[in-house]
């Protein structure tokens, strides 16, 4: 099974964002970042943008910004901003009730599962998109200025 990478691609995005604050980047910019296509980046700057992390604007100067200070963009939020689903979910199909581990596991899941979701939630709201954008400067080879210089077809 294969997990969802949406929490760790928006979070790169937002720091991207945040490194370079003085601009708007487009969404061709941040996928050179990501090494990914630009369709990826803004199917996730949607959900950001509707959870107010982001703000974007049209136009030969437009792009996409921070909405708010890193320092007040929390990775629980950007985590709450783009996964649809509980950390854990049960298959679909619902087990034999006629087993007794079937027909009991769910619950017993539950009651261990949830303080976990809870606890990663809670350790992801000491971590702020500037805790990310500082380690990041102080461990970068590249200079920041490589961004300024992508050259992509808009």
């Amino acid at each position: 099974m294969n997990g969802s990478s949406r929490f760790v691609v928006a979070t790169h995005v937002l720091t991207v964002l945040a490194v370079k604050r003085d601009q708007r980047l487009s969404s061709d910019k941040l996928a050179w970042s990501l090494n990914t296509n630009p369709v990826v980046v803004r199917r996730l700057l949607g959900r950001l943008k509707d959870a107010g992390l982001v703000t974007s604007k049209r136009g030969p100067n437009g792009g996409f910004a921070l909405a708010r200070s890193p320092d007040e963009v929390t990775l629980r939020q950007v985590y709450e901003a783009v996964e649809v689903d509980s950390l854990f979910t049960f298959h679909s199909t619902e087990p034999n009730e006629e087993c007794p581990v079937g027909d009991n596991i769910q619950a017993v899941l539950t009651e261990t599962l949830d303080p976990a979701e809870t606890a990663l939630k809670e350790e992801l709201e000491d971590v702020t998109i500037a805790d990310l954008s500082a380690q990041i400067r102080a461990e970068a080879q590249a200079p920041f200025e490589d961004l300024d210089t992508v050259s992509v077809d808009e």
